[in-house]
């Protein structure tokens, strides 16, 4: 009997980035997981595990029930058509939605992203390249989904790796601070085409405030940060030239503290992508097979890089 195709779509995603750390595209320099280590320490004698955090928890409270974003005003006739001219109206986006809109384009969003109505180069975006038009859904269910799987994979990691660890069962949000953001100079090889919006950042750990963490009887605190997690249709995300296919992202950023100054120790920041070439219209357990394509390839990167 032959295997039905969402069954061979859904284990190629999910073993492929298992065994190549670096997959080769429709192009080859196409990069689809990028790692950037913390400075070496010796493995530590105790690790408390806490709950992971999303780098903009606030935007869940943003428009829950989801939005919708426009350039400006376009007919259906225009956009079946993906078209960039006529009316030049624009629609001006509540408060909230513009506020979701910052964290799309700060690559913070946690969700859902939908893509439609052609593409424009846009003043408020440095005249760059976007979509015409974005919808954001489903940012409570894929947060709730990241975060369920971070914290149950890196117990699985530390466990795998040797490492003695205990969960912290209370948040530990209120004694972090946001890392810093360092704008990347220059271009890269998937610029003009990759599925986040420009420019890329770095992102460097802050110290936390030991004062306000529960009480954790571990000499290090391990905190996963999730930086982004979101699939999407084909479009054009900010400062593409040529638009990309349908994907996913998820970017985690975990920061090893010590639990008693608070001081970071070291770090490890993974971004893993995946782009179904020539593919523009997914349904959503197709958009669940990209995300498992990414989280596969985190899980990877954690496996050979984790307190390493």
């Amino acid at each position: 009997m032959p295997t039905p195709p969402l069954f061979t779509r859904r284990l190629a995603l999910a073993m492929a980035p298992g065994v190549l750390a670096f997959t080769a595209g429709c192009a080859a320099h196409r990069r689809d997981v990028v790692l950037r280590p913390g400075p070496p320490v010796a493995r530590p004698t105790s690790v408390a595990l806490a709950p992971a955090v999303l780098l903009h928890a606030g935007q869940l409270e943003l428009a829950p029930g989801g939005a919708e974003v426009r350039a400006r005003v376009f007919t259906p006739d225009q956009e079946e058509a993906g078209a960039t001219e006529g009316d030049t109206g624009s629609n001006e986006p509540t408060p909230e939605v513009a506020a979701l809109l910052d964290v799309f384009y700060a690559n913070y969003y946690v969700g859902k992203v939908w893509h439609s109505g052609g593409y424009e180069y846009l003043p408020e975006v440095g005249n760059q390249v976007r979509s015409l038009g974005l919808r954001f859904s489903q940012q409570a269910a894929y947060a709730a989904q990241a975060q369920e799987w971070t914290d149950a994979t890196m117990g699985e990691v530390l466990t795998e790796r040797g490492v003695s660890w205990s969960p912290v069962t209370a948040s530990v949000e209120s004694a972090l601070q946001p890392p810093r953001r360092r704008t990347v100079r220059g271009t890269g090889p998937l610029d003009g085409e990759d599925n986040q919006n420009l420019p890329r950042f770095e992102l460097i750990p802050q110290p936390l405030d030991p004062g306000a963490l529960p009480e954790i009887d571990a000499d290090t605190l391990l905190v996963p940060i999730i930086v982004h997690y979101y699939a999407h249709n084909g479009g054009w995300f900010v400062g593409q030239s040529r638009g990309c296919a349908a994907g996913a992202r998820f970017r985690l950023l975990w920061v090893l503290h010590d639990s008693r100054t608070g001081a970071v120790r070291t770090w490890g920041d993974i971004a893993a992508r995946y782009v179904e070439d020539y593919f523009y219209t997914p349904n959503d357990v197709q958009l669940q097979d990209y995300l498992m394509a990414v989280e596969a390839r985190v899980r990877g990167a954690l496996e050979r890089e984790l307190l390493r």
